[in-house]
């Protein structure tokens, strides 16, 4: 992401651990120096000041009310009267979408442009040197153009430039109904072995000599997955696949595990790869071959 002269980038929870690893592993990379950031103790004036000052504005809150406050963010760019891009990347985007699109057909601002995207990486799956790189993606699932703020041009510029700079390519084959189910059969199968993992910390712990990395970041993002399960509609269907593909298994070992993830894995793709793999599900998936 190019900064524009005299603007900044703001990044709307800054403290967070993606907001950090924006600031620290990302946007310099993409050239860009201005950086500013909101933070829920920011005072409402202090807010607005940064938001008038911003050419591009992320939204890197927490799953939880991601969707209240992409609202809350649109309402507060409708009186703008300056081009702002605001980027949505929650991982569930079918909900946000929802959530801001009739705000935007109610008041709309002609230099207000929004870009729904998900980013397929983070500071415990990044580096391009990492055997799961192909599955490091931006997932473009829409547009919401302003009369007076066309995002093709910008939109491709960025691209470009994360896929020149990082490696990173962006690809806009999924809406975001259809990433969101796409997400539940690859992101949201391996979170149900997290889920194992956290209600049976023995089988956590047998996950913990094979897969230490997957260990570590299942039980540093708990909160997170917890709130994936909750937020994202086929999530209820995944999680149903995989504790019967679970029940018919001893439920006693690493194996037994990997087996309910091939069982369910193969009743939602057959023989085929996920469409939207994430590092997690790759080493899964692998690891689940051998089982087979």
């Amino acid at each position: 992401m190019t900064s524009h002269t005299n603007s900044a980038v703001l990044i709307i929870g800054g403290r967070g651990e993606f907001g950090q690893f924006l600031q620290r592993d990302v946007l310099p990379s993409l050239g860009v120096d201005n950086v500013l950031t909101v933070e829920r103790d920011t005072s409402v004036e202090e807010r607005s000041a940064r938001l008038r000052h911003a050419r591009h504005v992320i939204l890197a809150t927490p799953l939880a009310d991601y969707d209240d406050k992409a609202s809350e963010l649109v309402r507060q760019c409708q009186a703008l009267d300056q081009q702002v891009t605001l980027w949505l990347i929650s991982s569930v985007q079918a909900s946000v979408w929802r959530a801001v699109v009739p705000l935007l057909s109610q008041k709309p601002n002609p230099y207000l442009g929004v870009v729904f995207v998900h980013p397929m990486y983070g500071p415990n799956g990044f580096r391009a040197k990492e055997r799961e790189a192909g599955t490091f993606r931006n997932i473009l699932t829409a547009l919401s153009h302003g009369s007076r703020h066309a995002l093709g041009d910008e939109v491709a510029e960025i691209s470009n430039a994360f896929e020149s700079k990082l490696s990173i390519f962006t690809t806009t084959e999924f809406d975001p109904e259809a990433h969101d189910r796409a997400t539940a059969y690859s992101q949201g199968l391996s979170y149900c072995v997290a889920q194992v993992m956290f209600e049976r910390p023995e089988i956590g712990l047998l996950v913990k000599e094979q897969m230490p990395d997957l260990h570590h970041s299942f039980h540093l993002n708990q909160k997170l997955i917890g709130d994936f399960l909750r937020t994202n509609t086929y999530m209820p269907g995944v999680l149903e696949l995989f504790a019967g593909s679970w029940a018919k298994t001893p439920q006693e070992s690493y194996t037994d595990l990997l087996c309910a993830f091939a069982t369910a894995n193969r009743t939602l793709h057959g023989e085929a790869r996920a469409a939207i793999p994430t590092k997690w599900y790759e080493q899964l998936f692998t690891a689940s071959q051998t089982v087979l």
